[in-house]
């Protein structure tokens, strides 16, 4: 720009700025209060009358608070402020400054002609000068119902003292913004509540320029979906348009839902990057307007947004992959016609790619969809580069304990970082629910309300007894939803296992060497001299608060031998220590005897005996249907003492040994539901329990499993 060109653009600042300062007054009070040599011109944007019915005589700026106060209230850039000459501010429009300010600040920007430069306000807060005298207290009524994330502080200016104004705005910024859990926050999160995952950012935004189709892989909870979206924001200034689906909302015969869904939202993100700034072709009205479409359908759609938009790079993103999978089960076809339409268009066209995210790659690892006779081709297998989040490392959760204390007014030793770090393994929803409870517990000590304040270590350790009871059912409740989709994986997590049990299980078969390999990935195992090892994030959660059935006698279930303590462990369901069979003799499918049934008792005796010890719940299908033993009853004329003398003699004393039996293993017997049920409490055996003098089994996870080389003579050092 030539030096008369400046000099242009910077006498019509000055005369938009006389003229609104002219008819807003408190904007000029607010300006000097604000100004400062690095922060000369304060309010630069202005608008004297917004074209909003909810907003009439209101005068609309942008403004900066100066690099000191952005810094200390985690403030990125421009703030957005509203002069109101009302004497009564109305709930309609707050709520347009909160739930609409960006649509709002791009209808002011484009009014006036702005088109080089867009300024785009920080959703974190809104300021509100206004005649209303009742404006703040109505303002905290309505932003406690509010679920958007910008805040509205009221500023009271002074036209003779600009300290007092600056005074006023710094003490509303501490009680509204100093006083709020920001550790607390619920997902997803970007822009200055994004922490961490940089490296990982740069990788997926070198991976999607470069025309990859990416996965990015993690727990529930570990910010899959933050991280997409933060790609999302950061992407936009690079001409990336990235559209998210979700393929948590399959249904029966949703497909085209799914589908018209991700087309949708492409419309949108097409006039948000209009908005943005960036020439985009979207199509006329008929063009924008969709009905219910099928996959087909959105593939054309894709390629011909693309082909418009040549200079603009399009990823569709689908979240929740585990949700697909467990649709693809019961109708393959459907899940291939979306994912063979998605890569379709990516394939069709150099500037389209697909990015997904979920739990593991299981999906994109299998050539085909579905079981059995269903089973149809994976168009996406081997198209997926995969990308796993895993725990913080100690560095990342400095940067956001600190950071995001700071506008709270507190800091953290490097003693108490550690210990937030030692005791969360850097999982980040537990290192924030942990900063959190610490935070609450320090708050309620504080002297000087806005004095920051240090928490120590000891703060960590009072805060620690309060957290873990919440933090181990969050865990479990994380374990319970990885059981749903890979069983195998959520077994290996049982702390109730050792090390060397996890990798005989791990040995022991192809299903539990793919979970191993998952586990890993995630950060929760890794590899060490040929032996999978828990890590340290993984030994952190495992000292939390477990499943009672994994707790034996610890647990707080009423005994496994009251009617009540079984029905309980049977609902929870198998385990390392808890087992179920339907029967000792009689196969309920053939209504015979079956000598593998007999054998199927001794051998899970056995285990118990060679592991934990535990629980066997005999007349109980391993679905928790109570079958009750009145067919193997008749075979002792419905006498319980021949009965009993059976299984603990011939069954188990004869095959296993009798002295181990005698001292080990108890029975007892059950109603339950008004069927009979046997349960055998069987103890942990210092010595090696023998099958029939030849085969060792043990417990791992939910299963039995027999040793064999290595594993057996390893098994029989250790004892």
């Amino acid at each position: 720009m030539t030096s008369r060109g400046v000099e242009s653009t910077q006498s019509d600042l000055n005369s938009r700025r006389y003229n609104f300062f002219a008819r807003f007054s408190k904007a000029k009070d607010l300006d000097l209060a604000l100004r400062t040599t690095e922060n000369p011109t304060p309010l630069f944007f202005l608008v004297t009358d917004l074209n909003h019915a909810d907003l009439r005589s209101v005068g609309f700026a942008i403004c900066r608070l100066g690099k000191d106060r952005e810094r200390q209230f985690l403030i990125n850039g421009e703030v957005a402020a509203f002069f109101a000459p009302w004497k009564d501010f109305q709930r309609r429009s707050f709520n347009v400054m909160t739930d609409g300010l960006s649509a709002l600040s791009d209808s002011a920007q484009t009014a006036i002609g702005q088109t080089n430069v867009r300024f785009t306000p920080s959703s974190k807060i809104v300021l509100l000068i206004t005649d209303d005298p009742d404006a703040q207290s109505k303002i905290n009524e309505w932003q406690s119902a509010s679920t958007s994330p910008t805040t509205v502080i009221t500023v009271q200016t002074s036209e003779s003292d600009s300290n007092k104004t600056l005074q006023n705005l710094l003490s509303q910024l501490r009680s509204s913004l100093g006083e709020r859990d920001l550790y607390k926050t619920q997902n997803p999160v970007t822009g200055d509540d994004f922490f961490g995952r940089q490296l990982m950012l740069k990788e997926a935004a070198a991976a999607i320029l470069s025309d990859q189709n990416i996965a990015i892989l993690g727990l529930r909870r570990s910010g899959k979906t933050s991280v997409l979206s933060e790609l999302k924001r950061q992407l936009l200034a690079k001409r990336v348009i990235l559209t998210l689906g979700d393929f948590q909302a399959l249904e029966e015969d949703s497909i085209s839902s799914l589908a018209t869904s991700i087309a949708k939202n492409l419309i949108d993100d097409l006039r948000k990057a209009r908005e943005y700034g960036h020439d985009v072709w979207i199509g006329d009205h008929n063009e924008q307007r969709i009905d219910e479409i099928t996959p087909p359908e959105l593939s054309d759609r894709i390629k011909r947004s693309a082909a418009r938009n040549s200079s603009i790079r399009f990823v569709i993103a689908v979240d929740e992959i585990e949700s697909a999978a467990r649709f693809a089960r019961r109708n393959p076809a459907q899940i291939r016609s979306l994912l063979g339409a998605l890569r379709a268009a990516a394939q069709a066209c150099e500037n389209v790619s697909l990015a997904f995210s979920g739990v593991a790659n299981r999906m994109f690892r299998s050539s085909t969809l579905g079981t059995g006779d269903d089973q149809v081709d994976n168009p996406m297998f081997g198209q997926v580069n995969s990308m796993y989040i895993t725990a913080f490392h100690l560095g990342e959760t400095r940067r956001l304990l600190k950071k995001l204390g700071r506008p709270m007014f507190l800091d953290w030793t490097t003693e108490a970082v550690s210990d937030v770090q030692q005791a969360t393994g850097g999982m980040p929803y537990f290192v924030r629910n942990l900063a959190s409870v610490t935070r609450e517990l320090v708050s309620k000590a504080r002297v000087e309300e806005f004095e920051t304040y240090t928490i120590q270590s000891a703060d960590v350790v009072t805060a620690l007894n309060k957290w873990r009871s919440t933090a181990g059912s969050d865990w479990n409740a994380l374990v319970d939803a990885l059981e749903l989709h890979y069983p195998e994986a959520a077994n290996l997590l049982d702390p109730a296992l050792t090390e060397s049990e996890v990798n005989q299980w791990i040995k022991s078969d192809t299903a539990t060497q793919d979970a191993a390999e998952d586990l890993t990935s995630l950060g929760l195992l890794e590899e060490v001299s040929g032996r999978y090892v828990r890590t340290g994030a993984l030994r952190a959660m495992q000292t939390l608060q477990r499943k009672p059935s994994s707790l034996g006698p610890t647990s707080d279930f009423a005994a496994p031998n009251t009617e009540q303590g079984l029905l309980q462990r049977i609902e929870t369901g198998e385990s390392h220590t808890f087992e179920l069979k339907e029967s000792f003799r009689i196969n309920t499918r053939t209504r015979t005897k079956d000598k593998e049934m007999e054998t199927e008792t001794a051998r899970a005796v056995a285990s118990l005996l060679n592991s934990a010890g535990g629980t066997l719940a005999v007349g109980v299908h391993d679905s928790g249907e109570i079958k009750g033993l009145s067919a193997d009853l008749k075979l002792y004329g419905n006498d319980l003492d021949p009965f009993e003398r059976w299984i603990l003699g011939d069954l188990l004393g004869r095959r296993i040994d009798s002295n181990t039996i005698s001292q080990l293993v108890e029975i007892t017997w059950l109603k339950v539901r008004g069927a009979l049920v046997a349960v055998l409490e069987v103890q942990s055996s210092s010595t090696p329990a023998w099958l029939d003098d030849e085969k060792l089994f043990v417990r791992i996870g939910n299963q039995t499993r027999e040793l064999k080389g290595r594993d057996l003579a390893g098994f029989l050092a250790s004892r």
